[in-house]
């Protein structure tokens, strides 16, 4: 069903204003428990279970603590050995802090008045034909993305000139005259050939979208 809830979120977006960003990916409950307890356990441990006199709760704590990441992930700042991999668990956790049980299939989480929303992204199982966001998912829970809000926006990247930091939507536009509401590309190199590829996907959330070739 469009919009339902389950346990875990299959994808989570982090969206800049300037249409850059990251894809989240989590393949079941376990594996969206365990991003979120590799955030959370350091933090609650260094409490031993209880709260410290005069501190905000630990809780406080955690919320705290993986809005400031995310806030760094808005803002480049965020620490380079973390790489998407480790701002994936501080979404993880922040996705925890708003959802107890049911958990939208897809959310955004963007900068609204300076400060950090997250709500249910149910324009990408709409699947217009075009992909939203083009998400280079070079390690387990994601990578970089760029996004696109409409058709005319994707063509005019995808013709344009690549570059080291845009490169995946000029492929996908090359490939592709139909796509799900979100492409993944992985990047791979035959060491003994010298040769770089990439391997692309779409991410239909288990509904209708068909991906075509050029």
């Amino acid at each position: 069903m469009v919009g339902s809830a389950t346990r875990y979120p299959e994808a989570v977006f982090l969206k800049r204003p300037d249409m850059t960003g990251y894809g989240f990916f989590f393949t079941g409950e376990p594996d969206f428990k365990a991003a979120v307890e590799s955030f959370t356990a350091p933090i609650l441990r260094s409490f031993a279970g209880e709260p410290v006199p005069g501190q905000p709760d630990p809780q406080e704590h955690l919320k705290t603590a993986a809005v400031t990441l995310l806030g760094q992930a808005f803002d480049r700042s965020a620490p380079p050995e973390l790489g998407p991999e480790g701002i994936s668990r501080a979404v993880a956790a922040m996705v925890r802090q708003h959802f107890a049980t049911a958990v939208p299939r897809v959310l955004l989480i963007e900068r609204r008045d300076n400060r950090l929303s997250i709500r249910p992204a149910i324009e990408f199982l709409r699947h217009p034909g075009h992909p939203l966001a083009v998400v280079v998912d070079g390690l387990p829970h994601g990578g970089e993305a760029h996004f696109f809000d409409s058709a005319d926006q994707f063509q005019r990247a995808g013709e344009a000139h690549p570059d080291q930091h845009r490169w995946l939507p000029q492929i996908v536009y090359r490939l592709y005259s139909r796509t799900p509401s979100v492409m993944l590309g992985h990047p791979m190199r035959d060491a003994a050939a010298g040769a770089n590829s990439v391997a692309c996907r779409g991410l239909n959330f288990g509904l209708p979208a068909p991906l075509e070739e050029r």
